[in-house]
């Protein structure tokens, strides 16, 4: 009574003052002694324990609460409900803790002490031994999922830990690199882990799968090189990465990507899980690439293939593998012709598979006759008004359609929602009569009533007094009215929020199996419940909504996560191939593979949901990967299936045992989902290993590398010869490489363009950089071509020339950028710092002699034209054509409009002849004397190596009498520096002797030799440069 008396004032004082009025009439000092007189009288005559225990303690009748009010507040002393079976056999015990229950590891420990306090309490009685209690609430889930999740993730780790190792063991029975590839492997995943608690704060319960599938797809790499290294023991650490890095890139491309694209599927725990994955295979491609092979080991003795007998087996096995390819796609088109596997609508897939916390609520229901999952009526306001004004429109349709037989029926308890137009205006009256308490104790004691049969007035009096004094909302704040309101309300600081409950009608049910295989469409009654109900901040929903509602999400946003994927998987195979074949052999090799899934699927009785729906990017992403790898060795070892199947192939096997030991480790995971997704996934996996294993290198041999195959054979004599040759270090029979990138085109330059005139400066040279360090790490042989240019002038550090290529490559980006800013038409002048020599040029102007610039490709050359022009100075450019005549034309225009005249030759025979004629007139022209085209070549030696330089140099002085200045352009801290260095003298007559002009065009070229060595980072050839 001393706590129910706050609840009791704080629900009449929430009456229209109509109904308060009736209350204060019976309570005035004139009625009092009849009231009183009254409940003596029924305590007399009464024959009902209840009424008697009532009038005990509330002799005014404070108790006897309007109807709607009586209705929906708790029956106070009148039986046990709401926490009872019918029968008494089953009781109810809500327990609340007094310390904070925040973290999990609270939750389970203090649920730890009450189930140790409960079993302590049974075990000392002597009856009572049937007697069965559960535990659920919040504390017993949280309890039951995180301790779920720990052993979840403990067990997939070890147990997919145990079966690498036992792979690892019986493939290569060697414990040195099995201990190095476990250390990689901790290492990948205690990054992950770091990178995810920065990112992520927290793991939920889907995301704790991914150290398992990590394990699993991180430790392929390790062993495509492993395997590698031991067939090929001759191949040096940085060979083997040369060879392998494309497979092993554009693998981890896809994967991480399909991984990734999950943030777009709509679901938060598969969204974390994607990026923890995304995350950990990046760095295990990095880490694997960087650090596995500097561990070497004497590989075992691999006997030589026999080439006939080799021919004679492949005839034998294509026959069966063709034919089991087309028994194969009967058997599926006869499968699923009759429908793909279903899907699941519900949102069982969220809830734990084994819980004693969800069975023990599941019980509550059926004891307690509700065993229909409620549906919740949420209303949302920003005060207490707000929200009364939807709970008046609220009743009125749920009471309708109770009616109706549209639902079963419905709790809202408005009545117990603080009404502020009715506090206030019953706050003076209630003030009043809380002034009158003395008079209110008289009475009583006049009539006997004492001591605890006062307690429950003397609470609403205090209560009606703290209201008489405030003019704020008034609601009650003692445990048990706190612990009754929590139940369907709650208060933030911007929010208010009421709960009610709806109850489905019975036919139909949401849990059926008949509803389970309808179409994906909401419930007719519900369908027409939410047309009736406000759409502003009222929101009907559910766990049985939940799973369609999840569902719809999923469907809507499949293709956003699929497209993506699809685009990447597209790209990733057409730059790992760059043949048309291959990129459909391995889209074909995915779909076969996939097929089988679905086939599986449908024959096992195995449905889609909300999470295992995701696996189809997965597959995607980390499927490919298979044929990447087979298809890659099939072309490096010319087509030999024995070759690549005890290389590759072997390798590949043991990458499908551990990935699909990694999704596989999910199927005991508490979370049915988790496990569905598991058990989908390595089932996926497993069929894309075999495909690409047994079936994909016949399907490439028959089409892609018959003929080719056949004549390397011819050629080499034997397949022997053939592998010795493939296993011989690229970069000594590498050909010259002399095309420039294809990313030198119209389309990428005016995309350039476009971005430095919408970006910012910074902003464009830290996406150069960028795009150059991914360049440089993707781009094998451009990246080798340039180290091989420098590593001449570092005097053959190969360590410092893959240092600097990386640099040269930054550096390149920037000067691109920089080149765009101008070729768009911006100000350029911020970026020019010092000018030297500049009295070296006005001397040769005084000669009235023509002046030819040279300058070879170091820093950024096209920026003498606009100093020059700064300075009132004509320049004509001489230049060779680009790859694409648009390009001419594009960069022609755009040096024009600075003022600058080019002039392309290599297509008009009479070029030459006129630019002799403008030397002889005394213009200035510029010309490029590294890189010629190869009828104006000259050898000579720079760096003391055979270089191919220009000589039109030499040429046109013969013809013209120009003198000759060499110029560079180096980027330096303050911006692009000029320099011009003296002139270069030579006798003219004695140049008609080709002698004679070689020797000039060598002294040229030497002039350039310290600032090509000073800034070795700005000589940009992509091309190979060394005869």
């Amino acid at each position: 009574p001393d706590q129910v008396g706050e609840f009791i004032a704080y629900l009449w004082l929430n009456q229209p003052p109509e109904i308060f009025g009736r209350l204060t009439n019976r309570l005035s000092p004139a009625n009092l002694t009849n009231v009183l007189a009254g409940a003596r009288e029924q305590l007399a005559t009464s024959l009902s324990p209840g009424e008697v225990a009532r009038l005990s303690y509330d002799p005014f009748g404070l108790l006897a609460l309007p109807e709607a009010a009586a209705l929906e507040s708790p029956a106070f002393g009148q039986g046990q409900d709401q926490f009872a079976s019918a029968d008494g056999k089953y009781r109810i015990i809500f327990v609340e803790a007094s310390e904070d229950l925040s973290s999990y590891r609270a939750c389970i420990s203090w649920l730890g002490k009450i189930k140790f306090w409960v079993q302590n309490c049974l075990s000392s009685q002597t009856t009572g031994n049937d007697v069965v209690v559960r535990f659920t609430g919040r504390p017993a889930f949280v309890a039951e999922i995180a301790g779920g999740m720990e052993r979840d993730i403990t067990m997939s780790v070890c147990s997919t830990v145990a079966i690498i190792g036992a792979l690892f063991w019986w493939a290569h029975r060697r414990w040195r690199p099995l201990l190095w590839l476990l250390a990689l492997l901790a290492l990948v995943l205690g990054s992950t882990l770091a990178l995810g608690g920065l990112l992520f704060g927290t793991l939920n319960v889907v995301s704790v799968g991914f150290a398992a599938i990590l394990l699993g797809l991180g430790v392929d790499y390790g062993l495509v090189l492993y395997q590698e290294s031991l067939c090929a023991p001759h191949l040096s650490a940085r060979e083997l990465r040369q060879i392998l890095a494309p497979g092993i890139v554009w693998s981890a491309v896809t994967t991480a990507g399909a991984f990734l694209v999950l943030n777009f599927g709509g679901l938060p725990g598969l969204a974390q899980l994607g990026s923890l994955v995304a995350i950990g295979v990046t760095l295990a491609a990095v880490v694997m690439l960087k650090l596995f092979p500097l561990l070497r080991l004497p590989p075992p003795s691999l006997p030589p293939p026999d080439a006939a007998e080799y021919g004679r087996r492949f005839a034998d096995r294509a026959a069966v593998v063709w034919t089991a390819t087309l028994v194969g796609l009967l058997v599926l088109v006869a499968v699923l012709a009759g429908g793909f596997p279903r899907i699941e609508r519900s949102a069982d897939s969220l809830r734990p598979r084994r819980s004693s916390a969800y069975a023990a609520v599941e019980e509550l229901k059926g004891r307690l006759g509700r065993s229909q999952e409620p549906y919740w009526l949420l209303i949302v306001g920003r005060d207490e008004k707000e929200v009364a004004r939807r709970l008046e429109v609220i009743q009125p349709i749920l009471e309708r359609a109770a009616t109706n037989r549209e639902i079963a029926g419905f709790t809202l308890a408005a009545a117990l929602w603080p009404r502020a137009e009715f506090q206030s205006a019953n706050r003076a009256i209630a003030g009043r009569m809380a002034s009158e308490r003395e008079l209110v104790r008289a009475a009583a004691r006049t009539q006997g009533f004492a001591g605890n049969a006062l307690e429950l007035t003397e609470g609403l009096l205090d209560f009606w007094l703290r209201a008489a004094g405030t003019t704020k909302v008034l609601w009650p704040t003692n445990e048990m009215s706190r612990w009754i309101l929590d139940k369907m309300t709650a208060r933030t600081p911007t929010n208010l929020y009421f709960l009610g409950l709806i109850y489905p009608p019975t036919n139909g049910r949401p849990d059926s199996l008949e509803y389970a295989r309808a179409p994906l469409s909401e419930p007719s009654w519900q369908a027409g419940l939410s047309t009736q109900l406000p759409r502003d901040n009222v929101w009907l929903a559910g766990w049985t909504m939940l799973g369609s509602a999840l569902l719809e999400v999923v469907e809507r946003d499949f293709w956003r996560v699929m497209l993506p994927m699809i685009a990447l998987l597209l790209g990733s195979l057409w730059l790992a191939f760059r043949r048309l074949t291959e990129v459909l052999l391995s889209l074909f090799t995915l779909a076969f593979a996939l097929a089988c899934l679905l086939a599986l699927m449908k024959l096992a009785g195995w449905s889609w949901n909300l999470l295992n729906l995701m696996a189809l990017p997965l597959l995607l992403g980390a499927g490919v990967d298979y044929s990447i790898h087979t298809q890659l060795a099939l072309r490096r070892l010319g087509g030999d299936l024995a070759a690549t199947r005890r290389g590759v192939g072997r390798a590949l096997f043991l990458c499908a045992a551990t990935t699909v030991a990694g999704f596989g480790s999910n199927i005991g995971s508490s979370n049915g989902g988790l496990a569905s997704l598991g058990q989908v996934c390595a089932s996926g996996i497993a069929f894309a290993y075999l495909t690409s294993a047994f079936f994909l290198p016949v399907w490439w041999k028959t089409l892609v590398g018959g003929r080719r195959f056949a004549a390397e054979v011819a050629q080499s004599g034997s397949l022997v010869a053939s592998r010795a040759m493939e296993h011989e270090p690229r970069t000594r029979h590498r050909a010259p490489l002399q095309q420039p990138s294809f990313l030198y085109r119209v389309e990428f330059w005016r995309l350039g363009l476009a971005a430095t005139r919408i970006f910012p400066p910074r902003t464009c040279l830290h996406l150069g950089n960028l795009l150059a360090s991914l360049y440089w790490t993707l781009a094998r042989e451009r990246r080798e071509v340039v180290i091989e240019n420098v590593l001449t002038v570092l005097a053959g550090d190969r360590l410092a020339a893959e240092k600097l290529s990386r640099e040269l490559f930054r550096n390149f980006a920037a000067k691109v950028v920089d080149l765009w800013r101008y070729e768009s038409g911006q100000s350029i002048d911020s970026l020019f710092g010092e000018l030297s020599g500049w009295e070296h040029f006005l001397e040769a102007r005084e000669t009235g002699r023509g002046v030819l610039l040279l300058t070879p490709h170091l820093g950024n050359w096209e920026f003498g034209a606009p100093l020059l022009a700064q300075r009132g100075v004509a320049l004509l450019v001489i230049t060779l054509a680009e790859p694409q005549g648009q390009l001419t034309e594009m960069r022609r225009a755009a040096r024009a409009r600075w003022g600058i005249e080019t002039l392309v030759i290599g297509r008009d025979p009479f070029a030459f002849v006129e630019i002799i004629r403008r030397l002889e007139a005394g213009a200035v022209v510029a010309l490029l004397m590294d890189r010629p085209p190869e009828a104006g070549a000259a050898l000579v030696e720079l760096f003391g190596r055979k270089f191919r330089a220009s000589i039109a140099a030499a040429e046109l002085a013969r013809a013209s009498g120009c003198a000759l200045l060499p110029v560079y352009l180096p980027r330096t801290e303050r911006g692009y520096a000029a320099r011009i260095l003296p002139e270069i003298r030579y006798d003219r007559p004695a140049l008609r002797s080709r002698e004679s002009r070689h020797k000039l065009t060598q002294e040229i070229m030497r002039a350039f030799e310290p600032a090509i060595r000073q800034h070795p980072d700005q000589w940009y050839h992509f091309v190979s440069i060394w005869h």
